[in-house]
């Protein structure tokens, strides 16, 4: 490598150093990381051994109080007392496993030998003696066997009994979380087939009783708002409408009366102008900001949020508008829930539309009464001042200006004063 980079300037031999640098970085990094893995195996090495000594020393300890108590007692038997030593070996292969307890049986048959066995302080045997001896040793053998194999079916079954409490509590929280997400799910459907239809039903009726409302698109926007977050809890719910190839924040979860009827997104602005362009709903888990299809727009709080589901609201196919659903904290979008979010938008779309279609009637409704009572006092005006009607326009838009009120009050003013006069004219004339 050294050699490919001697022709190169000083830029490079400066990059070589960093590069040195970098390497020996990653070596001192690699040495650390070798000196922690030699660390804790000594650690490991360390506790094996301990435990080690720990089972050896029971043993010991065992056969050692099986000798003194036998030895204590000795003197009240004819032939060796050697109970005591099985109870040795036993509790040896007990707390110890095999290899203990075949060490307590080496050990308490070289105590037997040398103490109990004719001839004493010897570890030879006497011929009449062997069978005797022989018998322990295999009782020996077979009780240490025995202990160790039973303690072993003991532990076994310990750890098979917590395993099936693990089992068992696992597989109660996955039948709690299953029975709580079927009821989440009944609550949902239950919203998706009575709630819906019953303000699709309702909404008109209610509009039509409540004679004077401007604008009932507001007024099922906030119900779309309510009704969407009842079903999917989040932190921060907008609902933009199409309006003029624009997409136009109509109602927020969170009061935002700087941007509510103000911010304004073009068709593939930001993450919601994509969505519109495209029909597609988007999810993202985190990092909202860091998604390249991000905008950030009038510094609204809810833009720093982790997670996003933006979803089109849609009415025959058409675009109506999109709701956007935002969590402060990341927040994992299941497929359930974007299936719901999606059944809602594609219910609440058709609603939004009937009531923006009622919105623009209602508007048309009242620019055409307006028409009408400007037409009649444009008429009163030409008959009584002898003029032109686009010198009567010009003077109801002059007073408008100059009295600071709207045109339709000039003009309601003019037939008022005009229907006053005839009403005199009328109680005059009669006898």
């Amino acid at each position: 490598m050294r050699t490919l980079q001697k022709p190169f300037s000083v830029r490079n031999e400066i990059d070589m150093g960093g590069c040195t640098r970098l390497e020996a970085g990653v070596e001192t990094k690699t040495i650390r990381c070798a000196t922690e893995i030699l660390a804790v195996g000594r650690r490991s090495d360390g506790r094996l051994a301990g435990s080690v000594i720990r089972q050896y020393g029971l043993a010991s300890f065992f056969v050692a109080a099986a000798f003194l108590v036998s030895l204590a007692l000795q003197p009240l038997f004819l032939h060796p007392f050697l109970f005591l030593f099985f109870a040795g070996v036993v509790a040896s292969a007990w707390f110890g496993g095999m290899l203990p307890g075949l060490f307590a049986v080496l050990i308490s048959t070289l105590v037997v030998d040398y103490f109990f066995v004719p001839p004493l302080y010897s570890f030879a045997i006497k011929a009449t003696e062997v069978s005797y001896f022989a018998v322990f040793v295999i009782c020996s053998l077979v009780a240490s066997w025995v202990s160790a194999l039973k303690k072993e079916r003991e532990e076994e079954l310990k750890q098979t009994r917590s395993q099936l409490q693990m089992l068992v509590a696992e597989r109660t929280a996955a039948l709690q979380q299953s029975t709580s997400e079927l009821e989440e799910n009944e609550r949902h459907i239950q919203l998706l087939t009575e709630v819906i239809p019953k303000q699709a039903q309702n909404v008109p009726l209610e509009r039509t009783a409540e004679s004077g409302t401007p604008a009932p698109l507001q007024q099922v926007l906030a119900e779309v708002v309510d009704f969407t977050t009842s079903v999917l809890k989040c932190d921060s719910c907008f609902v933009y409408v199409l309006e003029n190839d624009e997409l136009v924040m109509r109602a927020s979860k969170n009061p935002h009366p700087e941007a509510v009827n103000r911010l304004k997104l073009k068709m593939g602005q930001g993450i919601t102008g994509w969505v519109a362009e495209h029909a597609r709903l988007v999810a993202v888990t985190q990092n909202a900001s860091q998604d390249p299809r991000f905008q950030l727009f009038n510094d609204l709080p809810e833009d720093r949020f982790e997670a996003f589901l933006s979803v089109p609201l849609l009415s025959r196919g058409r675009l109506v508008g999109v709701i956007n659903l935002q969590h402060r904290d990341p927040h994992r979008y299941t497929d359930r829930q974007i299936r719901l979010i999606s059944a809602v938008g594609l219910l609440v779309g058709a609603e939004i539309e009937l009531a923006r279609l009622e919105s623009e009637n209602s508007q048309l409704s009242a620019r055409l009464e307006t028409r009408k009572i400007l037409d009649r006092a444009k008429g009163i005006m030409q008959r009584d001042l002898k003029i032109s009607e686009q010198e009567a326009y010009l003077t109801l838009q002059r007073e408008s200006r100059q009295r600071s009120k709207s045109m339709k009050e000039i003009a309601e003013a003019i037939l008022l004063n005009d229907e006053i006069r005839h009403t005199k004219k009328d109680k005059l004339s009669s006898p």
